[in-house]
């Protein structure tokens, strides 16, 4: 499912507080406009990064009120030691998301049973380790397209039908 040549994976984020993480996120994604290929946004607002890179409370669950909890760490107020961690390898790969939405190998009709969301973008990447990543999104109304989730993928499983981009 190549389309044209596997792009190099940008330098990961080596960045361990979530302060920091958080702003280079805000930074780098909530202060852009992103157009995929068929011209459509995507944006990031600052609500979706707990769930980005998979943000957990003390107890090991998903967190509350995520923009609540972003509010308190962009002021200082929550950091690292009051979670239960995150997952390191999708804080590492926020980089990526950018050429995933600019260049996707594929958009296809969201296909994982369990994540809520409309469309998926999937870029394959030359690396060593899993060769896929996907950015599902949920489109709400005639808005624009909103990020819900990012994850690696060892391997595509798709039906033809499935693909919305390319035609």
């Amino acid at each position: 499912m190549n389309q044209g040549a596997v792009e190099k994976a940008p330098a990961r984020l080596l960045v361990h507080g979530l302060g920091e993480l958080f702003r280079w996120y805000e930074t780098n994604l909530c202060g852009r406009t992103l157009l995929d290929p068929r011209g459509h946004t995507v944006v990031f607002d600052p609500g979706r990064f707990p769930y980005l890179v998979k943000l957990r409370n003390q107890r090991g669950g998903k967190v509350s009120k995520p923009l609540k909890v972003v509010n308190k760490i962009k002021c200082n107020q929550l950091s690292n030691e009051d979670f239960g961690g995150f997952d390191p390898e999708r804080a590492q790969t926020l980089p990526w998301l950018i050429p995933m939405i600019l260049r996707p190998t594929l958009i296809v009709a969201n296909l994982h049973l369990y994540v809520p969301g409309d469309e998926s973008y999937i870029k394959e990447f030359d690396k060593e380790g899993y060769r896929y990543k996907t950015l599902v999104c949920r489109r709400i109304s005639e808005r624009p397209l909103v990020p819900v989730t990012s994850f690696p993928m060892s391997k595509l499983k798709l039906e033809k039908r499935s693909v919305i981009w390319p035609k």
